[in-house]
């Protein structure tokens, strides 16, 4: 991308340690996305079956930034942690695996955010067990895994299937189904890249496979979405008009995880909310702007005719990635 001059002198001076005020109360803000009811809906009927002979679970994939992460994050929150005769009662389980995760990472990471213990010590086989008993204890319904990627890649064949073992194991011990959150390449979990078609067991076991795509430019989803945050900035610029709107979707690519960032890149810039313009959100754009950003411009300070041509630009490479997946798969 073509790299823009900055004068920093007219930039706000905010404190380098702290956000401002503004940013706080911002990032405070939730948003209700056109997703978020569905996914809620998906996640509750994997709950249902909790305890049942036929436990199902789903896999809920999406590339970075499709806001994954957010929407199972505010799930865990409307069902908090809550003590029932003196017993920590966790509904709904939560983790976030970190890079090059293995089984048994997973298994102490699911124990540690249970029982908030700072380290677990011990055999990946002695760790499972104590994480079972303790699930059954704490009468936990839903078992959310984010970041399952991280389990599949740089990993052999055997490593990915030995995770997918382990997550089965977890749902036949507890009878509490799980739902894997992750990045396209997460997928091999449920096949296990397995040679045996019989060993695929985490593949039957889930009801579907969710896949949270990119929202489209020109719809009324797109729209809507923005429009909540037009109405939390109070922003002098109109950021539903029919310019802004794409020049939001350049900037963004239609990922809902990357408008938070920017709008709060652009408060810290202007000083407040009110204060956001056209201007301030080009500076924003510089200081947000994504490493792998396929965009060779600034979507703020280009005219709208550079940005309609490099939206379709976009548009076309992204069909023409869909239909290499297709030919691939079949």
């Amino acid at each position: 991308m073509n790299k823009e001059t900055i004068d920093m002198t007219k930039l706000q001076a905010a404190n380098d340690c702290e956000l401002l005020d503004d940013s706080l109360v911002f990032l405070e803000r939730k948003i209700k996305t056109p997703d978020i009811t569905i996914i809620k809906q998906k996640f509750d009927r994997c709950r249902a079956t909790r305890g049942t002979k036929c436990v199902q679970s789903m896999s809920f994939i999406g590339e970075s930034g499709s806001g994954k992460s957010w929407l199972s994050e505010q799930y865990v929150e409307e069902s908090p942690r809550y003590i029932e005769d003196g017993q920590k009662i966790v509904p709904v389980l939560y983790a976030s695996l970190p890079e090059k995760a293995t089984s048994k990472v997973m298994v102490s990471r699911l124990l540690r955010n249970l029982t908030e213990l700072k380290t677990i010590s011990g055999t990946e086989e002695n760790i499972q067990g104590r994480l079972v008993s303790r699930l059954i204890a704490a009468k936990t319904e839903l078992i959310i895994i984010d970041e399952t990627q991280h389990l599949t890649r740089e990993s052999s064949s055997i490593s990915i299937q030995h995770a997918a073992d382990a997550i089965k194991t977890i749902m036949t011990d507890t009878r509490i189904p799980v739902v894997c959150v992750g990045m396209e390449s997460s997928k091999s979990l449920l096949t296990g890249k397995t040679r045996f078609k019989h060993e695929r067991q985490l593949f039957r076991r889930n009801r579907r496979l969710h896949v949270l795509a990119p929202y489209e430019v020109g719809t009324e989803h797109w729209k809507s979405l923005v429009k909540q945050y037009q109405v939390i900035l109070e922003c002098e610029v109109n950021l539903t008009s029919e310019g802004m709107l794409k020049r939001l979707f350049a900037a963004t690519g239609g990922l809902f995880g990357f408008l938070t960032p920017l709008f709060m890149e652009a408060i810290e810039i202007a000083g407040s909310t009110k204060a956001i313009t056209q201007e301030v959100l080009a500076k924003a754009y510089v200081e947000f702007q994504p490493e792998d950003t396929e965009l060779l411009f600034n979507p703020f300070s280009a005219t709208l005719a550079q940005v309609e041509v490099g939206l379709t630009k976009l548009l076309l490479k992204g069909k023409g990635k869909s239909k290499n997946k297709g030919k691939e798969k079949a």
